[in-house]
């Protein structure tokens, strides 16, 4: 399995585990109660009313929220970039190529090629120095409640011979947009590791 490795600020950015032992409960109220103690010293300077139990009930909740193995990622990433909100996840996968052409995958990898009723998806050029020549992906989506967006980030890797993917989903789009900077740089910062120590 190969695995993604990031240089990004780990106060910020939280690995959420997929795999518990037998203590399951107990890991999990340990990892969140670790991550709420992280992002209140982070944000305790500028944050008129910490709540550290508030904190990791937001964690222990995401968690919940995404069951193994029915999560469609291969690691998930947390941006706690703000302790007020819930964090947002950022999902991770390698996807094997087919028999398409690189650029036809590609565009699949990153939902390029999904039809949205909203508007076309907004499809950048997007290379890593780390990984390879890859695009980013804004694709808009409706329901019946509302507006909500899919940012998606992905790369061809030569090393590796297969695609890796990133990606979110929301529907806070000005929320998103204000923070693209952001998660440009995580994007960024992220390399595959085939053999972690």
């Amino acid at each position: 399995m190969i695995f993604f490795e990031t240089e990004a600020d780990p106060t910020e950015w939280f690995l959420m585990p997929l795999h518990w032992t037998d203590l399951r409960q107990t890991e999990i109220d340990e990892w969140s109660a670790t991550c709420a103690e992280i992002m209140y010293r982070r944000h305790k300077k500028w944050w008129r009313s910490p709540n550290r139990d508030a904190l990791a009930h937001s964690f222990r909740m995401l968690v919940e929220a995404h069951p193994r193995p029915s999560i469609p990622a291969h690691q998930v990433f947390l941006y706690g970039g703000d302790p007020r909100r819930v964090p947002q996840p950022f999902y991770a996968l390698v996807v094997q190529p087919e028999d398409g052409t690189r650029e036809k995958e590609l565009r699949s990898v990153v939902q390029a090629s999904e039809t949205s009723p909203n508007r076309p998806p907004d499809v950048a050029e997007f290379d890593s120095d780390r990984i390879g020549p890859g695009l980013r992906c804004l694709r808009y989506f409706g329901d019946k409640d509302g507006l909500g967006v899919s940012l998606n980030y992905g790369w061809w890797s030569e090393e590796h011979r297969v695609y890796a993917s990133i990606r979110t989903v929301t529907d806070e789009v000005g929320w998103l947009a204000t923070n693209l900077d952001v998660f440009d740089d995580f994007a960024r910062s992220i390399w595959l590791n085939p053999n972690p120590e």
